[in-house]
């Protein structure tokens, strides 16, 4: 499989679409991903590096770069896991 040669080179991962999955546009199923890949990758014992939603970093990030105090701020969002959590 080539994530383990991945991990058995210990190259490093990104992830910036923690999502694990999503409902399809036509509402009829789901699909799977980049989440759903990186913590696969992690569990073979490779190295992910999260940023986005809901990490804590990407919400800091847009509240700084948008100048507002984040005790002002209200995210919305349609997952508690991938939206809310941070």
């Amino acid at each position: 499989d080539i994530l383990q040669q991945c991990v058995e080179r210990e190259l490093p991962a990104i992830c910036a679409n923690p999502d694990y999955i999503v409902q399809t546009p036509s509402g009829d199923g789901i699909a799977h991903m980049p989440g759903k890949l990186a913590n696969y990758y992690e569990e073979l014992g490779g190295t992910v590096t999260w940023f986005g939603k809901p990490g804590v970093e990407h919400f800091e990030a847009c509240v700084a770069k948008l100048g507002l105090d984040k005790n002002r701020v209200a995210h919305v969002g349609d997952s508690l896991h991938h939206d809310i959590v941070g």
